[in-house]
């Protein structure tokens, strides 16, 4: 079984910011595959299930994410899936990677606090700008916490759905082929 969750913050403000990545993922796999999710209070988030996978979107606000995805681990064999934002990626790209530390981002922190350990596979979702424009917006003294929380510039939105399209893909690989040939292939 595979527990795959898509990192955000809950709310329509924070919908289309580069931090909720990992939700817009998720969105996209739904809505290419026809299910819908539905919100459970018991597992803190809104939740879909479809033969071996239960996805989680967690209603908890970035920073607590961990608590969601905790809730669903049922049995010790359960794969855990991660999906977020990355700002040290491009926009447009992904890395998936599995046992490293949280990066600095504190959703992946959550999920490692929660779980007490950091060995699960993560798609790393690159929003990292790329046109010339924008990449002053992560730099001191703006830092890039403040841009997370901005939403994606017009010009940026091919490359998002690129993105997307991606994750999309490895969440189809899920059981198909192992982490490590994923890694292989998406790295």
């Amino acid at each position: 079984m595979y527990i795959i969750a898509g990192l955000g913050n809950i709310g329509k403000k924070y919908e289309n910011h580069r931090h909720n990545m990992g939700f817009m993922v998720l969105d996209a796999y739904a809505k290419k595959h026809d299910i819908s999710f539905t919100e459970e209070k018991l597992f803190v988030g809104s939740v879909a299930k479809v033969a071996d996978m239960t996805f989680v979107k967690p209603a908890t606000f970035m920073n607590d994410s961990g608590l969601s995805v905790k809730k669903l681990l049922r049995d010790p064999e359960d794969s855990v899936v991660v999906v977020y934002d990355d700002i040290d990626i491009n926009l447009g790209e992904i890395k998936c990677s599995f046992g490293k530390s949280a990066g600095g981002h504190n959703g992946v922190q959550s999920v490692i606090d929660h779980f007490g350990t950091k060995e699960f596979f993560r798609i790393r979702v690159g929003v990292r700008p790329v046109h010339e424009e924008l990449q002053k917006h992560i730099l001191p003294p703006h830092g890039f916490e403040n841009f997370l929380l901005s939403n994606f510039a017009p010009q940026e939105l091919a490359l998002v759905e690129q993105g997307i399209a991606k994750a999309v893909t490895v969440l189809e690989q899920l059981g198909q082929k192992t982490f490590e040939e994923i890694m292989n292939a998406h790295n």
